[in-house]
């Protein structure tokens, strides 16, 4: 049912969408991009990953996130995902606020601020060995760099039920590949380093199949723990609501 439901959403807004310019995601990479869902339109990113984690292998199957646009500078965002054996589960919820464009070395800049709500997924910490993560703040950043180069990078913190912080920090330099395509590496992970923070790197590639819709292909490998990597497909769409 909620798949037809997703289907029905993405036929919807291949007729009535009329918003001009591409749609902007924060997938495939981790790191968040700067950019504003439109003002009255809504927006899903929708992942369908295959992950290994201490030995065990698991299916995400979707992970969404679903954005709307309520102002010119205001997004609401919701985190969902799905588990094979244990349903809907929701991971976050908040906003992404633009707060400056590209000027020059000046990057364009957004502000990211969440709540987590399922808190027995989060990381845990050295000082605080139980599940504990109740939400993070983010600053997002992007540069162009000239021709079909640019990076865009992240740096934030996440708040800990100890009343501890963990740094985030996540860099993605990227490349156009023609007209609807882009090509991406990337570097991420938090500081301070304990036996309880990784650093991952990642890669994919992202195509436009329309100016509203967008698939995607990804995958990682963390670089302290042997067995850990992830594979996902991706798409995302948008429509208008009013």
């Amino acid at each position: 049912m909620r798949y037809g439901i997703i289907i029905f959403l993405l036929v919807g807004h291949l007729l009535c969408a009329q918003q001009s310019g591409r749609i902007e995601t924060d997938r495939p990479d981790q790191t968040e991009c700067p950019f504003i869902v439109k003002n009255g339109y809504f927006q899903a990113e929708i992942g369908f990953n295959r992950e290994m984690d201490s030995g065990a292998e698991q299916y995400l199957l979707p992970t969404s996130l679903l954005k709307i646009g309520i102002h010119s500078i205001v997004e609401l965002r919701y985190t969902f995902l799905h588990e094979p054996g244990h349903g809907l589960s929701t991971e976050s919820f908040g906003f992404k606020s633009h707060l400056f464009q590209e000027k020059g070395f000046i990057p364009r800049t957004a502000i990211i601020v969440q709540y987590h709500l399922n808190q027995d997924r989060r990381d845990k910490s050295e000082l605080n060995p139980l599940p504990h993560s109740i939400g993070e703040t983010i600053l997002t950043f992007q540069n162009s760099l000239g021709g079909p180069w640019g990076i865009g990078y992240n740096l934030g913190t996440e708040y800990h039920s100890d009343g501890s912080v963990e740094g985030i920090y996540r860099i993605a330099p990227n490349v156009n590949l023609g007209k609807r395509g882009y090509a991406y590496a990337e570097v991420f992970g938090r500081l301070p380093e304990t036996q309880f923070t990784d650093t991952w790197i990642d890669g994919g590639l992202a195509y436009y199949i329309s100016d509203h819709v967008k698939a995607d292909l990804s995958a990682g490998k963390s670089l302290g723990v042997g067995d850990a990597w992830y594979l996902a497909l991706g798409i995302s769409f948008r429509m208008r609501l009013w």
